[in-house]
């Protein structure tokens, strides 16, 4: 096997520059002679193998994928899951295991999906509006998506965002699923599953080329921030945030 393509990977990391198929492919082999064995890989989530090849995919930088990977989750799992969250519908059920990925309950869009008809009885679970203060953070996301599916399982998996790209369930087809609970079950596996239906969701969105214009500069970060976060981005910072994440990874 010869060196070359491995040291063409390496200077485009460097560089700041896209991954091509062969940039990933050579980086492939090299783990295949060193004996990196795949499942190992994915036991330590994710490496920057994957995003490269997410990048390759893409045809963009590593630095650009991973500026949006930070800014959506700044990593895509909990870990040692609090016991009370795991007791919500015992074991076995759809809350299970030491990890889990990170989730954000969506109270308006839920409110949505079910055309209002829990506004009234359960306010904190279903809201007219987009409303922060409904937000209880972190593992606790889970408790609320719990209940929720206790009134109407479709419409609540459909109404949270989950994973390192904060994907919501209602977007399962343009991440590569049929189905809500197949993007579900998918998500409860791997920050690599994460990754692959953030490429999916980018392609079928229309995103890539907002995706590419990501730089240090907010201002070309304002394509990419619009259309992956809505009309409120500017409101949450997403494009600065987003240029500060690129400047930092393009650095690395």
């Amino acid at each position: 096997m010869s060196r070359e393509p491995i040291f063409a990977a390496i200077r485009a990391a460097r560089a700041g520059a896209a991954f091509s198929a062969a940039d990933v492919n050579a980086v492939d082999q090299l783990l295949d002679r060193l004996g990196v064995a795949r499942a190992e890989i994915e036991k330590i989530g994710l490496t920057s193998v994957d995003f490269a090849r997410a990048a390759a995919r893409l045809q963009c930088t590593v630095a650009q994928v991973r500026a949006v990977w930070e800014v959506e989750s700044n990593g895509g799992w909990f870990q040692d899951v609090r016991a009370d969250i795991l007791a919500a519908d015992g074991p076995g059920g759809f809350i299970d295991g030491p990890d889990l990925p990170k989730i954000l309950f969506e109270a308006h869009i839920f409110d949505r999906e079910t055309d209002g008809r829990f506004r009234a009885s359960h306010p904190n679970l279903s809201s007219a509006r987009w409303n922060r203060a409904l937000y209880v953070g972190g593992q606790a996301e889970w408790l609320r998506l719990h209940r929720a599916m206790q009134l109407d399982r479709r419409a609540a998996l459909r109404s949270a965002s989950v994973g390192g790209a904060q994907i919501m369930g209602f977007n399962h087809k343009a991440a590569g699923f049929e189905t809500v609970e197949a993007f579900w079950d998918a998500m409860k596996t791997s920050e690599r599953a994460h990754l692959d239906a953030f490429a999916s969701f980018i392609q079928a969105s229309s995103l890539t080329v907002a995706l590419r214009q990501i730089s240090n500069r907010s201002a070309d970060c304002v394509p990419f921030a619009r259309g992956y976060n809505g009309k409120g981005f500017a409101a949450n910072n997403y494009h600065v945030k987003i240029a500060a994440a690129h400047a930092k990874w393009s650095r690395s």
